[in-house]
């Protein structure tokens, strides 16, 4: 497959084809998400709490008195607790989400043009922080809460490998598909100085000019970092390849979770986002016997799926699932035709939710 049709071919030229599926993936993942970040502003779930304080101030005609109260601290010295708690919650998780989204959308446009070093250095704090951060909020909301409420520039800081292996590992059991996701292997991919594979060195490559710690980072002689690289060497593409899709789809996944602790997202929404986002990516990046969604949705459906054309049987495989997932239609294989698949309604009516272990 050279292209998922998400990405126009002008963007991607500069992208060797083999690598435009893994591209195309990931901004795939970031589009949900910031479609879903747009949906929860319009319906302000963040200012509730704020809303619902300035309608009783002015229905009690209290303006006056409140006027320079800081809302966070009146509930907190009044005890509202889960006001509280969901006013600070919910701004943290839209603000991390929009900030994350930010850097992400900005990184994979510098990865089509080929701006290795600014791409990098761009991905970096994204995955290492902001993810981060949403990971300890599914977690341990008490515990992000009362460290951020005080001294967060110390609370915050000196997180060992240990805590945040806990801490991606507390967020994974909260997810609907925990059995996909990996602490260590995060970590790994993430944080690491030492793993091959691991992002770390190369974003420290890409921020400083000169770097030493560690056999990875150490900058070579006659050199500074990424200043000389050529910049169509293919090497980066591949080893992006290889970690960013299965990073991204942890993002989405703590994403989604953490939006539905703001406000419970419909569960047949739900289920459909993240069969779609799974089923895809275990079409596009794992071998054929890994297909577990497709099997599960071929055994449910199977009735259902037929060409509109000629009526023949439609199978879902390794090669026609990610057009499925992301564009709900089958190529048929009898006679040639495309046949549209309303795969959100199908999951309505099989009544097909995912529930969490």
């Amino acid at each position: 497959m050279g292209s998922l049709g998400i990405i126009d071919e002008d963007r991607l030229m500069l992208l060797p084809d083999k690598y435009r599926v893994a591209h195309e993936f990931c901004f795939y993942l970031h589009d949900k998400l910031a479609q879903m970040l747009v949906e929860y502003d319009l319906n302000r779930v963040q200012d509730t709490v704020a809303d619902a304080f300035e309608k009783v101030i002015v229905e009690t005609g209290q303006e006056d008195k409140f006027e320079d109260v800081d809302l966070l601290e009146y509930m907190k010295e009044n005890e509202l607790i889960e006001p509280y708690r969901h006013h600070l919650v919910s701004h943290t998780i839209m603000a991390l989400t929009s900030d994350m989204l930010n850097f992400i959308y900005e990184a994979l446009t510098c990865l089509e043009k080929r701006k290795f070093s600014v791409a990098f250095s761009l991905l970096r704090k994204p995955l290492k922080e902001h993810l981060f951060f949403l990971s300890w909020i599914l977690a341990d909301e008490d515990d992000f809460i009362s460290r951020f409420e005080s001294n967060n520039h110390i609370s915050f800081n000196g997180v060992t490998k240990e805590k945040r292996i806990q801490i991606i590992g507390e967020a994974i059991k909260k997810l609907h598909v925990d059995e996909a996701f990996d602490a260590e292997t995060i970590w790994n991919i993430v944080y690491s100085k030492k793993h091959e594979n691991g992002f770390e060195p190369t974003w420290q490559k890409a921020t400083h000019l000169t770097t030493s710690q560690g056999e990875l980072l150490k900058t070579e002689n006659y050199s500074l970092n990424f200043i000389f690289e050529d910049a169509f060497d293919d090497y980066y593409y591949e080893f992006l390849e290889s970690n960013l899709p299965y990073i991204f789809l942890y993002i989405t996944q703590v994403t989604l979770e953490s939006f539905n602790r703001i406000r419970s997202t419909n569960e047949k929404t739900i289920s459909h986002l993240i069969l779609t986002m799974m089923g895809c990516y275990e079409a596009l990046f794992l071998d054929g016997r890994s297909l577990t969604i497709s099997r599960m949705l071929q055994k449910q459906l199977g009735d259902f799926l037929s060409c509109i054309h000629c009526e023949s049987k439609l199978k879902i495989k390794k090669a026609n699932a990610a057009e499925l997932y992301i564009h709900e239609a089958f190529i048929c294989e009898s006679c040639g035709l495309r046949s549209e698949i309303p795969l959100y309604w199908l999951l309505a009516k099989a009544k097909m939710t995912l529930t969490k272990s």
